[in-house]
């Protein structure tokens, strides 16, 4: 072979992969940008979470509190 087809054929292998590598670069900016989102995403859900978590809490004592209100008012229509 050539010293020419030789060099033709390394530079056609280096353009493949220099295409092959901006593909993957292009993909691995994609990714880094999706698990940035999620991670966004999964931290809102935390915060989510939490709110939910409190507001039942708070629920749960206004309920409890209601309870003993009208416990009283019954009691006290009896006397």
């Amino acid at each position: 072979m050539d010293n020419s087809r030789i060099f033709d054929t390394l530079e056609r292998k280096i353009e493949k992969l220099l295409s092959h590598l901006s593909t993957l670069e292009q993909e691995n900016a994609k990714l880094k940008s999706d698990l940035s989102s999620a991670r966004k995403a999964e931290k809102d859900a935390s915060e989510s979470k939490g709110a939910v978590e409190r507001l039942e809490k708070d629920r749960e004592a206004v309920r409890e509190r209601l309870e003993k209100l009208i416990a009283s008012l019954e009691a006290a229509e009896k006397s």
